[in-house]
């Protein structure tokens, strides 16, 4: 007996064409998971990149801070998890030179948790090289970091090299 289309049943069409539907559905659905980690993976760049322009910042205004009372920047080492505070408010009473040291310190690591979600900081003076002193502000990532020295495990940090 010769098959023809003729005897193809009509059921048999109509599973022929189920498995062409589900094969399309599954080639969409793949696209669309593809996109969306795409998207994913632009937003969390995005992320980043916003974070960085924030510890840009926070560097930035911590090192005017640093040359407007560089004679006492030794106050101004700080390092990774160490939590800063002062009693003096150099806003409603004059401050000694050491005190605004204090109370700039305190006041910049309040603005950097509050701008950076689990942010931190790093400062401390150059091994060797007199008056440079380095930035690291950190913030959580999942990227493996290559230089753990200047940066802990688990964050992206931004480092800036400065002389007072």
């Amino acid at each position: 007996m010769q098959l023809t289309a003729r005897f193809i049943s009509h059921h048999a069409c109509i599973g022929l064409a189920m498995l062409e539907a589900i094969a399309a559905l599954l080639v969409v659905s793949a696209g669309a998971l593809g996109v969306l980690w795409w998207q994913q993976q632009a937003t969390l760049r995005q992320q980043q990149q916003v974070y960085q322009f924030v510890a840009m910042g926070l560097a930035s205004d911590l090192v005017d801070r640093m040359r407007i009372n560089a004679s006492q920047s030794a106050l101004y080492a700080l390092g990774w998890g160490e939590p800063r505070q002062s009693r003096q408010d150099c806003y409603a009473s004059a401050c000694t030179w050491s005190q605004l040291a204090q109370w700039d310190i305190a006041q910049w690591q309040q603005a950097l948790r509050a701008q950076l979600p689990k942010g931190d900081a790093s400062v401390y003076p150059l091994p060797g090289l007199a008056g440079w002193w380095r930035i690291s502000i950190g913030w959580p990532s999942n990227k493996p970091t290559a230089d753990s020295v200047a940066c802990p495990a688990r964050m992206q940090c931004w480092n800036v090299s400065v002389r007072l």
